[in-house]
């Protein structure tokens, strides 16, 4: 296994475990639209473009088909939306 996927693999472990040691401590990390749309409690991934497009979240693009999400953008997208 790759030193990538060992990182994806980590990375989706966290967000199967509820996110929380994740925004605390590798605000670093790069995410999927799955692992966003897991976190945000959306059906799919689409939700998660929609969001990029509308420009509500930030994304890193790393290749022509290759989106990424920062953990710490996407915590941001959350807390500005608290009451």
């Amino acid at each position: 296994m790759s030193i990538e996927e060992q990182i994806a693999e980590a990375v989706r472990k966290v967000v199967r475990e509820e996110m929380a040691p994740l925004f605390s401590a590798r605000d670093l990390e790069l995410l999927t639209a799955d692992d966003v749309a897991s976190l945000l409690k959306y059906s799919d991934r689409h939700s998660v473009y929609k969001l990029k497009r509308e420009r509500k979240l930030k994304a890193v693009i790393l290749g022509d088909k290759t989106i990424r999400f920062r953990a710490s953008d996407v915590r941001r997208f959350i807390e500005e939306r608290e009451e």
